[in-house]
């Protein structure tokens, strides 16, 4: 078993993938009002072969209602377990939760060659869940919309995906749309920050975007359209400086520059009380 802290994501891991397609649907619709379509065929083909062989693969709904029951024949085709939710009163509105819990659990138990379970839920109830899979060792993708997904959830996750941009990389007509909810400041003050971190005045390609991923999960190159982390990087010259590495083939990064911080405030004058102010005259 792997000691805890030590898992990374590998194309040769054994991936199982969670979808709870109901948290999915009704994020998508908000995050993608002009969308006829905002959960496509082709983002499935995508999530499900973007981390190894995904050998297991599970979306959960309440299938008998047409707002989800649209999407069955797209998660079929791509090989997806279809597991039917069923509710009793209104104590089971968590019952989706609950069964991708329990399922998640026992693939760690039963499965383990799975090194990396992704979990396309933005609900910050699945946070526990995601913190014990950690301490087993393995590495835990989330997957959810930007409107819905829990602060707490991104943040307890190995890696956070945003939905939209798995949807603009197979249909670049959302591309502005999704774009306009990422600000490229974000990005300049996420790299100063891992910066600060290293030990050197400049740091190797892979070294600075884990550090950027450990600092922020959601962090991804293709939030801010470019097709890789080199490009990303090249967008920012008033920043960083890139060049080849010359010991390996991988990038060397420097600060050329950092953004400049806000003046601080003046120190606030105490002002004397009456009585002091007629004792001091």
């Amino acid at each position: 078993m792997a000691a805890p802290g030590t898992a990374q994501a590998s194309l040769g891991d054994q991936v199982a993938v969670f979808i709870d397609l109901e948290n999915l649907a009704l994020g998508a619709r908000e995050d993608l009002p002009g969308q006829a379509d905002p959960i496509p065929y082709k983002a499935f083909e995508l999530l499900v072969r973007d981390y190894g062989n995904a050998s297991i693969r599970r979306a959960y709904a309440d299938w008998s209602k047409p707002e989800f029951s649209r999407y069955q024949q797209n998660l079929a085709q791509n090989g997806i377990t279809l597991i039917q939710v069923t509710r009793f009163g209104a104590q089971q509105k968590n019952a989706a939760d609950i069964l991708m819990a329990v399922d998640a659990m026992e693939v760690l138990i039963t499965h383990p060659d799975v090194g990396t379970f992704m979990l396309v839920a933005g609900d910050g109830d699945y946070s526990p869940l995601v913190q014990r899979l950690r301490e087993f060792g393995k590495w835990v993708v989330g997957v959810g919309t930007k409107a819905s997904a829990s602060s707490r959830l991104v943040a307890v996750c190995s890696e956070y995906k945003y939905w939209g941009t798995i949807v603009a990389a197979v249909n670049p007509a959302v591309r502005a749309e999704v774009g306009a909810n990422f600000d490229i400041a974000d990005v300049k003050r996420l790299v100063v920050a891992a910066m600060d971190e290293s030990p050197d005045a400049s740091a190797t390609g892979s070294w600075l975007k884990s550090k950027m991923l450990a600092l922020d999960p959601a962090f991804d190159e293709r939030n801010y359209g470019a097709s890789s982390f080199r490009v990303l990087l090249s967008r920012l010259p008033d920043l960083v400086e890139v060049k080849k590495d010359r010991s390996s083939p991988d990038m060397r990064v420097t600060l050329v520059a950092k953004p400049p911080k806000a003046a601080a405030a003046a120190p606030r004058t105490r002002r004397k009380s009456g009585a002091k102010q007629a004792q001091a005259s």
